[in-house]
């Protein structure tokens, strides 16, 4: 099922400024594999056109936690679209850190946005 995490405001400067976000992934299954569809968009610019900056497509074993990160340093917005198959007790959570490292804030599982699918990226 495709969920998003929708527009997400990073603020231009300051101690709000997120430059990448971490995006974990737990497969709680004792006996089930599952694979994962990862896409990350940055808003940028007069009228935030929605540009593509990563793809992740993986397989996150039984017990296994996997978790990627992605820069949005330059972005006004960003996005994460998620789509996980053979999804059987999956956590997924977002996780915005600063410069320095440091934990800004969340998007937790609960709180994403279903959608029908996620977007098409052109190469």
């Amino acid at each position: 099922m495709p969920f998003t995490t929708g527009a997400v405001y990073n603020p231009p400067a300051g101690l709000n400024h997120i430059d990448r976000i971490q995006i974990s992934c737990l497969n709680d299954s004792i006996i089930a594999a599952i694979n994962i569809n990862l896409q990350i968009f940055h808003f940028r610019g007069n009228n935030f056109t929605r540009v593509p900056v990563g793809e992740s497509l993986f397989q996150v074993n039984p017990q296994q936690l996997v978790v990627q990160t992605f820069s949005v340093n330059l972005a006004d917005y960003y996005e994460a679209q998620i789509n996980f198959y053979s999804a059987v007790n999956t956590v997924i959570n977002v996780f915005a850190i600063d410069a320095a490292g440091n934990f800004l804030n969340s998007i937790l599982q609960p709180e994403f946005t279903y959608i029908d699918r996620l977007t098409m990226i052109s190469t």
